[in-house]
């Protein structure tokens, strides 16, 4: 059941990157469309090179996945060396099939879809399933991710949404100077709609708090283990049977919930858990990707 588990999480990461990859090459680069996200600084360095150059790339090969691949090779060095751990393997290997897919996914000379507002909305859902789909298996395809992890350790009070406004506003300056307004609108309704559908698709940093009722004092200790979070701990006693429990709460992921059902009721079957997602933290609660 691991090893199959494990299987499909691979599977999903990829699936979840091949599907951001198409809706970048055939959706969005045919109307020249951009997104504020590091993606979005690959397409605009490509664009750059071939605009105020002499470079001239083969129509079966697109150099913006080579340079998403380069941005991403420091961006991952920063975030192992604040963190002292070795980068997920799912995450490495996502990001080189991105660039892959990205590099080899034909650009239709004609769009698939004409109507730039019908592409910015189809393209933004499409790429934010595949995001969302990605991060949900457990892998990363780099990029504002790694950069995020890295100013949640070194800049506590650098949140993530201040960085995308500061990438946005460097790839929709750039589309306000070579291209017009109308590419900008276009452009930033497609990233608006990609956030929303990447938030939708993924719940993993949704908060939820977790309340067990068991008679195994060992299953807190291996949430503890295996989900490394911690969790208080009080003493109870059933209103009805009158027999002693004990009580332990904490706070999860929604991401995380599932696995914290399988460890408890594996100490426990007659465990008793509630979870609530409408929970607001405040303190030293770690996000994950």
């Amino acid at each position: 059941m691991t090893k199959y588990k494990t299987v499909a999480g691979y599977v999903g990461s990829l699936t979840g990157a091949l599907l951001f990859a198409v809706a970048i090459n055939i959706i969005i680069v045919p109307h020249q469309l951009y997104i504020g996200t590091i993606t979005g600084v690959a397409l605009v360095i490509e664009s750059a090179l071939t605009t105020f150059t002499s470079l001239t790339m083969p129509q079966s090969f697109n150099i913006t996945g080579v340079i998403l691949l380069v941005l991403n090779i420091p961006l991952m060095l920063m975030v192992l060396s604040v963190t002292n751990r070795v980068f997920p393997t799912k995450s490495i290997i996502t990001i080189i099939f991105i660039t892959i897919a990205m590099s080899f996914i034909p650009i239709p000379t004609d769009p698939l879809v004409y109507d730039p507002l019908t592409a910015s909305i189809a393209g933004g859902v499409l790429a934010g399933l595949g995001t969302g789909l990605t991060l949900r298996c457990g892998g990363s395809g780099g990029g504002s991710d790694l950069i995020g992890v890295y100013c949640s350790v070194k800049y506590p009070n650098f949140t993530v949404g201040r960085l995308a406004l500061i990438i946005g506003f460097f790839v929709f300056s750039y589309c306000l100077i070579v291209y017009d307004l109308n590419t900008v609108i276009y452009s930033a309704l497609f990233t608006v709609i990609y956030a929303f559908a990447v938030d939708h698709a993924h719940y993993q940093n949704i908060k939820t708090s977790a309340l067990i009722f068991t008679t195994n004092p060992d299953a807190v200790q291996e949430v503890m283990n295996k989900l490394q979070r911690g969790a208080t701990c009080w003493e109870g006693k059933g209103a009805y049977s009158g027999n002693h429990t004990h009580i332990f709460t904490t706070v999860i992921s929604k991401y995380e919930a599932p696995n914290l059902k399988r460890i408890v009721t594996a100490a426990d079957p007659h465990a008793f858990i509630i979870l609530n997602s409408k929970v607001d933290v405040s303190g030293n609660f770690i996000k994950r990707m």
